[in-house]
């Protein structure tokens, strides 16, 4: 992924080399795609922007010099989780709506990664029945009294019906840091967070490629070995893991294999 030597921007007009990337997970678009269960394209649509319109975030390392250099961290990834649960459960919801939320985010709550933080709440305004007409709302902050307060980020602000909250059906499985607040782990699979065995992504460590925490080698490894071997037995005894640590690789796989979206 990484070619070489450059400097690059990151996040907050921070200027910074190859070198000190390790710790900001790094995929390909197809990679991405394949781990949020979305189409490439529609991966490199949300990230990059294509001829069918213009990006809805902005890439944490900055707009690609050719196609060859696309590059998606880890808190592109998560935030593309979030668009992907807007257009799940609500398809007829615009991308520019979307786009613009994230935009007039970022500029109204100064943060770089509107999608990708803990104290983030983002839903919809609007009449139920008519998805054009719902417009998008997002919470990052509560006043004194710790209620949270809502900043209608698109559309008119009259007439709307509060539909309610759309995207934290996903954020239970991500960890976030407590100074940052932002997402620092991804609960990959099983999909729930209180599982004895998981596969996690986390930036700092293999690049952001899911793995098992308890024994350190990588989903992709378990499962093409299985692939190779054709036992879980046979790969368990030749790794050094347990046969369930392999089933759940191949299950993982499987999980990842339908395109949801």
């Amino acid at each position: 992924m990484l070619t070489g030597l450059k400097v690059i921007l990151i996040g907050s007009d921070k200027m910074v080399a190859a070198t000190d990337l390790l710790d900001v997970g790094l995929y390909s678009p197809s990679e991405a795609a394949l781990y949020a269960r979305v189409k490439t394209n529609l991966m490199n649509r949300w990230i990059f922007g294509t001829k069918q319109g213009s990006s809805v975030i902005l890439p944490q390392l900055g707009p690609p010099e050719n196609s060859e250099e696309k590059d998606v961290t880890f808190l592109d990834f998560v935030q593309t989780l979030a668009i992907r649960r807007i257009r799940l459960e609500h398809p007829g919801i615009p991308l520019q709506a979307i786009r613009n939320a994230y935009f007039r985010a970022k500029e109204y709550y100064k943060v770089p990664y509107p999608f990708a933080l803990s104290n983030t709440r983002i839903g919809l305004f609007g009449p139920p029945e008519d998805p054009k007409r719902q417009v998008i709302w997002l919470c990052l902050e509560e006043n004194e009294e710790g209620v949270k307060k809502y900043f209608q980020l698109t559309g008119k602000k009259y007439n709307n019906q509060m539909i309610g909250e759309v995207v934290r059906t996903y954020a239970h499985r991500l960890v976030f840091d407590d100074t940052t607040k932002l997402a620092c782990k991804y609960i990959a699979y099983p999909t729930t967070r209180n599982a004895e065995e998981v596969i996690v992504m986390d930036p700092k460590f293999r690049f952001g490629e899911p793995f098992f925490e308890s024994c350190g080698y990588t989903a992709r490894t378990l499962f093409d070995a299985y692939r190779s071997e054709g036992s879980p037995e046979r790969v368990a005894a030749i790794y050094g893991v347990k046969p369930e640590q392999v089933e759940l690789a191949i299950e993982y796989f499987d999980y990842l294999r339908p395109s949801a979206a």
